[in-house]
C-alpha cells in the first residue's frame, strides 16, 4: 500500500513540473512579447486553427468507428509513461498534462487568462500549481485508498457506446474552430473548407 502511494505521489510530481514548465514558457513569451498571452494563445493563427479541425476531425472520426487507429500509433506518446517503475509513474503525470490541456481550455480559459494576467508571477504560479493539484488529485486519492478503486464502473460493452458518444463533443469542437476561423477569415474562404473536410473524411 505504501508503494502504491508513492507511486502517486510521484505522478503528481510529473503532473506539477509540466504545468510548472508550461507557466514558466507562457510568462516568459508574456515578457518578450508585446501582446498579451492567454491560455491557448495559438488559436490565433488561422493556420494552427484549421490544423487543429482537421485532427480533431480525425479523431471524432475514429471514435465513431470510420476507421480505428493502430496500437502503434496512439502508443507513440505513451512508451515512456509505459515503463516500469518509479520514472512510468513520473512520465504518466506527463503525459496526462499533455493530453489533457487542449480539452480543459474551454472550462479554464476565464481563469487561466486572469492567471496570466496577474502582475505578480508567483500568483501565476500559484494558480497553475492548484489547477495541477485538481488534475493529479483523483490519482493522488485512489493512490492513498487502492479500496476506493471498487466504486469505479467496471470494464464492458458500455466502454464502447460511451466511445462512440464521445465522438459528438469532438464534433462539436470541430464546429467552433471553424466558427472561430470564420472570425479571422472572409466567409467565402470558410465555405471552401468544408468540401476539404469532406474530402478528409472520405480518405
Amino acid at each position: 500500500k505504501g508503494k502504491i502511494a508513492r507511486h502517486g505521489f510521484v505522478f503528481t510530481a510529473g503532473v506539477l513540473l509540466s504545468f510548472w514548465l508550461l507557466v514558466g514558457v507562457l510568462l516568459w513569451l508574456r515578457e518578450t512579447m508585446e501582446q498579451k498571452l492567454g491560455w491557448g494563445f495559438q488559436l490565433q493563427e488561422p493556420g494552427f486553427v484549421f490544423v487543429l479541425a482537421v485532427v480533431l476531425l480525425l479523431f471524432a472520426l475514429s471514435l465513431s468507428g470510420v476507421f480505428e487507429m493502430g496500437l502503434s500509433l496512439t502508443g507513440t506518446g505513451s512508451k515512456l509513461a509505459g515503463r516500469s517503475g518509479y520514472l512510468g509513474s513520473f512520465f504518466s503525470g506527463v503525459l496526462a498534462v499533455v493530453v489533457a490541456t487542449p480539452c480543459m481550455a474551454p472550462f479554464l480559459g476565464v481563469a487561466i487568462g486572469a492567471a496570466l494576467s496577474l502582475d505578480s508571477n508567483f500568483q501565476s504560479l500559484l494558480v497553475f500549481t492548484f489547477v495541477g493539484l485538481g488534475l493529479a488529485g483523483p490519482y493522488m486519492l485512489l493512490s492513498a485508498f487502492p479500496r476506493m478503486l471498487r466504486f469505479l464502473p467496471k470494464p464492458g460493452a458500455w466502454m464502447e457506446t460511451f466511445k462512440q458518444f464521445m465522438a459528438f463533443p469532438l464534433y462539436a469542437t470541430v464546429a467552433w474552430l471553424l466558427w472561430t476561423l470564420s472570425q479571422t477569415k472572409s466567409l467565402h474562404g470558410l465555405n471552401a473548407l468544408w468540401p476539404f473536410l469532406g474530402l478528409v473524411a472520405v480518405a
